[in-house]
C-alpha cells in the first residue's frame, strides 16, 4: 500500500517536472538510469549473498544466534556483523524486517542495523585515506558507543531484555 503511494507521488512528481522542462527531465531521467545500472551488479550480488545465507539458515538458527533470548552475546554478534558488513540502506532495512520476521529479536536488529549504518570497518581504509586516521578511529568508536546507547534506548523503550 506505502509502495503505491509513493509510486503514484513520483509519477505525478514525474509528469509535473516533464510539464515544467521536458530537456531537463529527460537529463534527470538518463542520469537516474546510468546510476541505476551502475548500482545494479553490486546491488545484485549484495541481495544473491543475503538469499543464499537466508535459505541456508533456518528459523531456529536465527533465533538461536541473534533473537530474543540470545542476550548480550546475540547483541554483540549483531553488532560486529553490521560493524563488517557493506550494504546500502536500500537493502538494509528489508533485510532487517525479513530477520525479524526469520526470529531475530528487536535489539540485535536495532544494534546490527546502527553499525551496518555507521560503523565502517570495511571503509576504514578509504576513511582514513580522506579524513585521516585519528578522525577516521574516533568516529568510529563514537559510533559503536552511540550504536551501543541506540540498543540501551531500545530496550528501555520497547522493554526488550538484553
Amino acid at each position: 500500500m506505502e509502495s503505491g503511494i509513493f509510486y503514484a507521488v513520483a509519477i505525478l512528481l514525474l509528469i509535473f517536472s516533464i510539464l515544467k522542462d521536458r530537456k531537463k527531465t529527460k537529463q534527470a531521467v538518463m542520469k537516474s538510469i546510468k546510476s541505476l545500472l551502475g548500482l545494479l551488479p553490486q546491488m545484485s550480488f549484495i541481495l544473491i549473498v543475503i538469499g543464499l545465507s537466508l535459505s541456508m539458515l533456518s528459523t531456529e538458527t536465527i533465533s538461536e544466534i541473534i533473537g530474543e533470548n540470545s542476550g548480550i552475546a546475540g547483541i554483540a554478534m549483531a553488532i560486529a556483523t553490521g560493524a563488517v558488513t557493506l550494504v546500502p540502506s536500500v537493502i538494509a532495512f528489508p533485510l532487517g524486517a525479513t530477520l525479524l520476521d526469520q526470529g531475530a529479536g528487536l535489539l540485535q536488529i536495532a544494534g546490527f542495523l546502527a553499525a551496518l549504518m555507521g560503523i565502517g570497518i570495511v571503509t576504514f581504509p578509504m576513511e582514513k585515506q580522506f579524513f585521516g586516521t585519528e578522525f577516521a578511529l574516533y568516529r568510529n568508536i563514537g559510533t559503536l558507543v552511540m550504536t551501543i546507547t541506540f540498543v540501551l534506548a531500545i530496550s528501555v523503550l520497547m522493554g526488550g531484555t538484553a
